[in-house]
Parts: structure tokens; sequence; C-alpha cells
């Protein structure tokens, strides 16, 4: 009998510093420089403590991530002895995802309802939940009603998110500016300059600190970049009529104006990348254009030579590493990227959105970023749960990745990463992604033409709902696939999307809706005489009728399979088909029968030289003697597997030696 899978792809930063806690997460790594926040801190301090919601609430790059993690990582341990979680909405607003960041600080990998396993979980615990970005949230409110008696710590742009134990965080006074653009700045010039731009720069600190970085790291004067800052702000007064501080926008800008063409190619790569940690292999593959191979490769193809001017950065050696990390700490110098413990991240979700929106990656290079992921997840799956650590790491990307690639109809590559990372999605549970990644396979498939790949992703789609235990929503998706299974006359695929839509009616309890579809399935097998698969549609209908405690019906179905694996040589099919007809003539009480069926299992296995199914058909045997009242037969037969079972160090040893002593015992007795 073939598996019955409804697939064809089977194709700087620290924890939370406590010893005790079960659920901990990554913070995002604190600010170098953290001036004039006293108060606040010690506010939070008073008021963060399990069953409290607290806000922290303020416009954009006020520091109110910055703020969270610093009160945060000086908490007593005490206080949240089950650790913390913490979940950014920025780029992922929905609901599903953050129940799943949940759900893995946990450890709880289930496949059915997260949410109300979560909501389980955290009622016996005492977490602090850090909900960062809550402004982007789709729905804060459900995510708040899982907590159960848990802390949270809200960061948010909007009054409305917040409940009464709200900070409100405001621009730093003149002073308190001067001194946080000196603490970045370093000995940034002149004191009337350093002033008028601490003033200009409204006691924002994002700003402020991109402006100490720009000064440090250029060596630039201060009055010179005030004089810049002056007519930015004349050209902001014009434009909108009304003066007020400079936009982020133009102090990016004038960042980015000084990198080398190469830390701007990698700032590009960031910005299709997703707002959260990463490590420098895609930086390093992109900056090196993967290897010659792949570079004339692509020049061929496309017929340029674009990417001959990085032939240089060819060399696959430690030396492109090195390069690599000199460029990133350019971005770092510049206040636009922060080291996060091995890896590294965008200093802060403002200058990640200039990046994402304003920086143009190129469609040669955003192409090789997509081949790279690609890559690096068929590579890594293919070492099962070992290699799915690495791929934890960067699954967010790859989706972002992805995302950016439909965005740019680039629909190959879509369908591509969708491929290479459907298996570690599926055997990790990580659903939500899941449904993302083919959901975008499922737009690219539309939009490119690909029927068959777009009949695949409904069936995905279907098949992992199905896990979910959504089977409704699985027929739904299995069922538009078959309507484009049959346009293209594919009776295979029809085949396996009847089984599908079958087995899910039939966790519906829904019976006869479930024989119809697998007796389609069963003409369709016989249509195009498969045999095999004909056999697994018999058998399939025979479990049903099983259910149903209508042996004689199942017994109709599985004699007609066993007779297909016997025409068809499949012993071990036949030996699976036996077993169950011999299962069936016990529970009747046709012992005779069912020793008849399982000796034959018995000698299959002896001619296939399975010596563990041996030893599985000796047990059944001894038991259905045993009933017959053939103890000695019995006691022979359930010694001899025992005696196999000690040679292969079966893991049923222990339990088969005590059954043959209660045997024993029983005939003594």
């Amino acid at each position: 009998m073939t598996n019955r899978f409804h697939n064809k792809d089977g194709d700087q930063n620290n924890h939370y510093p406590t010893t005790k806690a079960e659920a901990t997460c990554v913070l995002p790594a604190e600010d170098d420089i953290f001036l004039h926040r006293e108060e606040e801190l010690a506010w939070l301090d008073k008021h963060l403590y399990p069953d409290k919601v607290v806000a922290v609430c303020g416009p954009g790059g006020m520091g109110k991530t910055s703020l969270a993690v610093r009160a945060v990582r000086r908490l007593p341990v005490d206080r949240f002895p089950d650790g913390i979680i913490f979940h950014s909405f920025y780029h992922q607003a929905e609901t599903a995802k953050a129940v799943q960041t949940i759900a893995l600080a946990l450890g709880i990998k289930g496949e059915a309802d997260s949410e109300q396993e979560v909501a389980a979980a955290l009622g016996s615990k005492q977490v602090l939940l850090i909900l960062d970005g809550a402004e982007e949230a789709g729905d804060l409110s459900a995510v708040l009603g899982l907590r159960g008696q848990c802390g949270v710590l809200i960061t948010t742009r909007k009054k409305s998110d917040c409940g009464p134990l709200r900070l409100d965080l405001q621009p730093l006074p003149d002073k308190q500016s001067e001194d946080v653009l000196r603490a970045w700045g370093g000995d940034a010039g002149d004191q009337d300059a350093v002033e008028q731009i601490a003033e200009l720069l409204g006691g924002w600190p994002v700003a402020l600190r991109l402006a100490g970085h720009y000064l440090h790291s250029t060596g630039e004067p201060a009055a010179d970049y005030l004089r810049w800052l002056q007519v930015e702000l004349l050209m902001e007064k014009a434009q909108n009529g009304k003066n007020r501080a400079v936009g982020l926008d133009g102090i990016i800008q004038r960042s980015v104006d000084q990198l080398s063409k190469e830390a701007r190619l990698a700032l590009e790569i960031i910005g299709v990348l997703a707002f959260a940690p990463f490590r420098e292999g895609a930086n390093v593959a992109l900056l090196k254009h993967f290897n010659h191979r792949m570079v004339w490769e692509l020049c061929r193809l496309l017929k340029s030579l674009l990417v001959q001017r990085k032939a240089w950065l060819l060399h696959s050696t430690e030396r492109d590493l090195r390069f690599c990390r000199k460029v990133l700490n350019e971005l770092v110098d510049m206040g636009l990227l922060a080291r996060c413990g091995k890896g590294w991240q965008v200093s802060h979700i403002l200058i990640y959105t200039y990046a994402h929106k304003k920086m143009f990656l190129s469609d040669v290079t955003h192409k090789l970023l997509a081949w790279y992921y690609r890559d690096f997840f068929e590579k890594h799956s293919k070492a099962g749960p070992e290699g799915y650590a690495l791929l934890d790491e960067e699954r967010i990307h790859c989706l972002q990745v992805m995302e950016s690639c439909l965005n740019r109809e680039q629909w190959k590559e879509v369908q591509d990463l969708a491929k290479a990372i459907w298996e570690y999605l599926d055997q990790s549970g990580h659903w939500p992604e899941q449904l993302a990644a083919q959901k975008m396979r499922l737009t690219a498939a539309r939009k490119s033409g690909d029927r068959y790949d777009e009949v695949t992703c409904y069936h995905i789609l279907g098949y992992d709902c199905g896990k979910r235990g959504e089977h409704e929503q699985a027929i739904t998706y299995y069922t538009s696939a078959l309507k484009r299974a049959r346009k293209l006359n594919d009776n295979k695929e029809q085949i396996l999307l009847l089984d599908g839509i079958a087995l899910s009616y039939q966790d519906l309890d829904k019976h006869e809706q479930a024989l119809e579809c697998y007796q389609q399935a069963l003409s369709l097998c016989q249509k195009i005489g498969d045999q095999e698969q004909e056999s697994d549609i018999l058998n399939y209908i025979g479990q049903l009728f099983e259910e149903q405690d209508n042996y004689d019906q199942a017994l109709h179905y599985y004699k007609q399979a066993l007779a297909l694996e016997q025409e068809g040589g499949n012993r071990g099919g036949e030996a699976a088909v036996l077993d169950t007809l011999g299962a069936i003539y016990q529970n009747q009480g046709q012992l005779t029968k069912a020793m008849e069926c399982q000796e034959q299992v018995l000698n299959i296995f002896y001619e296939l030289g399975d010596q563990d199914r041996q030893a599985e058909s000796l047990i059944n045997i001894g038991f259905t003697q045993a009933a017959l009242g053939e103890f000695a037969r019995a006691e022979e037969s359930m010694a001899l597997a025992v005696e196999i079972a000690e040679a292969l160090d079966l893991p049923e040893l222990d339990e088969w030696r005590g059954e043959l002593e209660q045997l024993r015992a029983e005939r003594q007795g």
C-alpha cells in the first residue's frame, strides 16, 4: 500500500536573565547609549507585574522599544519567573503570527487549535508578553485575550491600543537632546552648532542618533551639517507651508549618500529582507554573486554583462566574509544597522521602512537573492531536524523575499521558493507561514498561467487544512483543485484529490459523501489501470465500512484489495491486507479464519526476511491460539517471538516477555 500523503511536492542580543524561565524569547539589542529616561524606567519598574497590561505610547522614533527592552532587562528575576516572550507586529500583523511566536516560546507545536493551547498554557504561568509595534496589529484584543494572568508590555503609536496604565513618551528637552547628540557623535565640533542641530531635531531620539553617528563617522564639521539641516528645513517649510522639524527620510538619505557603493547594495538587500535579525550569509552571497558558474549562466540567460562589474567578489572564501562584515560595519558606523548577537538588524523600523520602500535592488540582483534562499532551504531541508534550526533563523526573511518577488512579478522565483520551503514549514508546524507561502505560490501560478502548479497549490492548501483539523476548508481547496485537474485531464491527480476529499468527509463523519468520492476515485483507477492506487482506495473503503461496524461490506472491499495485491505480486501489501482481515475475523469471533490469515502473514514475512514483522505475527498468532485453547502452541509461538525480540533488541521485548510469563502462569495454575 502507498503512503496516504496528498501532496505532489513530496517534490548584541541576550535573553531574559533567569534560570527558572520556561518561556524565553530573544530580545532586541539594547542601544549602546541610553540617556535621560530614568523617570520612565522607574515608572515601568513600578507597574510591570503579572496580570498588568502596561503600554508605552508615542510617535515613531521616540525610543519606545529601546525603553521597553532596557526596562525589562532590569527587572528582578522572580518578577516573571516563567520568562518573557517578545513579538513584533511590524510586517507581521496577523494574529496567527503572534500566536505562533507565543506557542513556539512555550514549546507548543500542535497543529490543531493553537489559540486554545496557548491560552491554556499561559493560564498557569507568570510570563511577560512584550507586544512591539502594536499599532500594526490586525487584532490586538485577540492576542490580549490569550494572556490569562500574564503581564503585558505594549509599545504603540496609537493611544487606542492602551489601557489605563499608559506611559506617554515625550521628545527630549533641548539640553538632554544635546547630551544625546554629543554622546553618539563624540567630538562633534563647536558648541553652538551642536545646540542648534539638537534644537532643529526636536528632541527626536532616532534623528539624534543618526545625526550623531553621521558626525562621528564622516568627521564632517557640525557647522556644515547644521547648514544642510537649515536648508532642508526651508525646503520642508516651502513644501508644507509651516515650520517643523526636518523629516527622518532626509536625514537617512544624507547618511546613505555617504555610503560606499557596496554598503548601499547591502542596505538595498537588507531592505528586501524582513525587519528581523539576520546573518550575513545572504549579503555575502549577493556581494560575491554566488560563484562564477551562476554569474556566467545569468549573463547567458539575460544576454547582459551587468554583473561583471562585481567579478572581484566571486570567490567563496573567508576573505568574502571579512569583506561583507566590513561593509555591514560601515552601516553600523552610520547608525543604520546594529549588531544583534551573532547577527545584525536594522537599527530602527523607520530606517527599515526607508530601505524597504525607497531603495531599489536591481531585478538581476533580486533574482539572485531569491535563488540564494531557494538553494539554502533546499539544502538544509534535506538534513531534516538538524537543518531546521538554521532555517528557523531565515524563515521570516525567505517569506519576505518571496513577497518581494511577487510584487515584482517574478513568478517562477515565487514558485521555486514556496517549493523549497514547503517541507520545512510542514514538518516544523509553521502553519501561518505555510498558508502565506502557498497562497503567494498560487497567485504566481495563476499569473504565469501554470495550471498544473495551480492545482498543486490548491492540493497543498487542502492537505494543510486537513492536518489542522479544518476539514470543511480542506474540502473547499481540494474541490477547487479537482475542478482544475479535470480540465487538465490529469486522472492521477484527480484520484489523489478525491481521496483527500473523501478522507475529509470521513473525518466529519459524513460517510455517504466519503463513499461517493471513493467510488469516483475507484472508477478512475480502473479506467487508467492503476492497480496499486486501486488497491489503496479499496482499502480506504474497507476502513470506512469498518468504522461503521459494517464488517461484511468491509470484508468485501478488503478481499478485492487482497486480490489486486496478489495479482500484482506485492507481498508487503498482501501481508498488510491479510493482517487487517485477520483482525476483523478475530473481532467477529471467527478465530479459525483469523488464524489462517495470520499464518499467511507470517509466511510472507519469512519469505521477505523481515524478522521484526515475523515477531509481531508470532505474537498475534499466539494470542489467537490461546483464545482457541491451544495453550502449548500459543506458548511456543510467543516464546519464538520473544527470542527474535531479544536478538533484535526490539522495544516490545519487555511487553512480550510479560505476556509469555502470564500465559505460562495460567497454564501451570
